[in-house]
C-alpha cells in the first residue's frame, strides 16, 4: 500500500514537472525596413487572428493580446516600434502560473504568435514596395456621399428586412441568415428604428456586410468576427453620416456547445447596439466596437 502511495506521488509530480516550464518572452524581434509605426500596429493587429490570439492597442507602441482556448486564458504585451518588437507575459488564467513558471502550452502559443507575426509583418513590407494600383469600381451611391448635406434630428429610421452582402462568397451565410437576422436585432435594439422599404421621405440606413470570418468548426476553428459599414441617408438619398462596425467573438461562456451561427449571432447582436448607440449621435465616418 505505501508503495503503491509512492508510485502515485511520483506520478503527480511528474506531471507538474512536464506540463510546467520556465516562461520565454520573445526579445527583439526584427521588423522588416521600410514599415511606420501605423503599419506595423497594423500588421501585429491582423496577424495576431490567424492564431486566435485577440490584440487591442493600449498606446502608441503597445498592444495587448489575448487567447482563449477552453478553459485557458493567456495575455501578453507586445511593445513594438519600426525595428522590432517583443513579446512578453502580462496575465493568465487556468494555465499553472507561478512566479517565472507556467504550463508548457504556453510557451508553444507564444511561439506560434511569434512566427505568425514575422509572416505579417513580411507580407506588409512587400505589399509597401508595390506599386500602389486603381481601386476596382463599385457601385456608385444612391446620391451624394456622406455628410455632404443630409441632416438628423433623431428621427424614426427604417432598416432593410435583409442586409445585403458586398462580398463574394460569404460561406455560411444563407444558412445563418445573418442578413435578416441583422435586421431583426437593429429593430430590437431601438424604438428609433423600424424595418421596411426604403422610405420616400424620412431617414433610413444603407448598409451592407463588408466583412465575415466564420471557419467551420464552431469555438475550435477560433474566434469569428463581422464588420457592416452603413451611412444613414434622408429619403432623398443624400448622406448623413457613415459608420464602420466590426465585432470578434471566441462564443464566450460554453463556446464549445455552440455553432458557428451561434457565434456569429453574438457579433451581430453587439454590431446592432453599436450602431443604436451611434444614432443617438450620427458622427460622420465613426468606427464602432472593434473597429477602433
Amino acid at each position: 500500500m505505501i508503495l503503491r502511495r509512492f508510485f502515485m506521488a511520483a506520478l503527480v509530480l511528474a506531471g507538474v514537472t512536464v506540463s510546467a516550464a520556465r516562461i520565454v518572452d520573445i526579445e527583439n524581434s526584427p521588423v522588416p525596413d521600410g514599415l511606420s509605426m501605423d503599419q506595423v500596429q497594423q500588421a501585429i493587429v491582423s496577424s495576431s487572428l490567424e492564431r486566435g490570439w485577440i490584440a487591442s492597442v493600449e498606446e502608441p507602441g503597445l498592444i495587448e493580446a489575448r487567447l482563449s482556448v477552453r478553459s485557458h486564458l493567456a495575455i501578453v504585451s507586445i511593445a513594438f516600434d519600426q525595428s522590432s518588437y517583443s513579446i512578453t507575459y502580462k496575465d493568465s488564467h487556468n494555465l499553472d502560473y507561478k512566479p517565472g513558471r507556467i504550463h508548457r502550452n504556453y510557451n508553444r502559443w507564444v511561439a506560434g504568435l511569434d512566427i505568425t507575426l514575422q509572416r505579417g509583418l513580411a507580407a506588409a513590407s512587400t505589399a509597401s514596395l508595390q506599386p500602389s494600383r486603381p481601386e476596382p469600381a463599385t457601385a456608385a451611391p444612391v446620391t451624394s456621399e456622406p455628410g455632404e448635406k443630409g441632416e438628423y434630428a433623431g428621427e424614426t429610421v427604417t432598416v432593410p428586412p435583409v442586409v445585403d452582402f458586398a462580398i463574394a462568397n460569404p460561406g455560411y451565410a444563407a444558412e445563418c441568415r445573418i442578413g435578416e437576422e441583422l435586421s431583426e436585432l437593429l429593430r430590437a435594439s431601438s424604438s428609433k428604428i423600424e424595418v421596411g422599404a426604403v422610405p420616400s421621405a424620412g431617414h433610413w440606413l444603407d448598409m451592407s456586410i463588408t466583412e465575415l470570418h466564420m471557419p467551420a468548426g464552431g469555438a475550435w476553428s477560433g474566434p469569428k468576427w463581422l464588420e457592416v459599414t452603413g451611412t444613414l441617408r434622408e429619403g432623398s438619398g443624400a448622406g448623413v453620416a457613415s459608420f464602420r462596425a466590426k465585432r470578434f467573438s471566441t462564443g464566450g461562456a460554453f463556446a464549445v456547445f455552440k455553432g458557428n451561427c451561434a457565434i456569429v449571432q453574438r457579433c451581430s447582436k453587439a454590431i446592432a447596439q453599436d450602431i443604436a448607440g451611434w444614432l443617438m449621435h450620427p458622427i460622420d465616418g465613426a468606427e464602432l466596437g472593434d473597429a477602433r
